[in-house]
């Protein structure tokens, strides 16, 4: 056993980092979890530090893990929104097509495949959202035809942060990403709740 006081190597930042992503493709983390634990491993200093973030995950192989309910890769609506939100499977590429209807993609609970995830969004008359946690790299190349693409977080994120690319376009309609940790929905909740 090893001294947790003893100063972790780079080697073991990035081990516990693959180690995270790991967990978070088989569904045990989801992506704000997955993107909070990566920005604390990237700054540990101990390894009893780093072994605090995967305390609560299994060895790597072990086949235990809870089952989450997928979206089909590809997803589309007819006069109709798409929104998914709360704890559900992103697989790491799918299609989102959408005419008169808008588009609004929650990622922070979501259970993220390891790696690269590409999101496809075609609207036509709709709008294109996609909330993600801090700490996700987001590449938007997604088009607006007569509208907007707005870009309001992840534009940046510590070593080994989540990628994900926003591909797609929208005719009349804007693209927006943006952040909100969940702690801050809630409590904008409960200061409502007391007014």
């Amino acid at each position: 056993m090893t001294d947790p006081g003893i100063r972790a190597s780079d080697g073991e930042r990035e081990e516990t980092i693959e180690r995270l992503r790991a967990a978070a493709g088989e569904g045990r983390l989801t992506l704000e979890e997955l993107t909070d634990r990566i920005e604390t491993a990237s700054g540990a200093s101990t390894r009893g530090q780093l072994d605090e973030l995967t305390g609560d995950l299994p060895a790597f192989g072990d086949p235990g893990g809870q089952v989450v309910t997928t979206v089909p890769a590809r997803n589309s609506a007819l006069f109709g929104d798409h929104k998914r939100d709360g704890q559900w499977q992103l697989p790491a590429v799918s299609r989102w097509d959408s005419i008169f209807g808008d588009v609004k993609l929650d990622l922070r609970e979501a259970r993220v495949p390891a790696g690269e995830i590409v999101i496809d969004v075609r609207t036509f008359f709709g709008d294109v959202e996609l909330l993600v946690p801090e700490g996700v790299l987001v590449e938007v190349r997604a088009k607006a035809f007569l509208g907007d693409v707005k870009q309001d977080a992840g534009m940046a994120g510590p070593a080994g942060a989540p990628r994900i690319v926003l591909t797609g376009t929208t005719v009349f309609g804007d693209v927006r990403v943006r952040a909100r940790r969940l702690r801050e929905r809630l409590a904008a909740r409960l200061r409502r709740a007391a007014q």
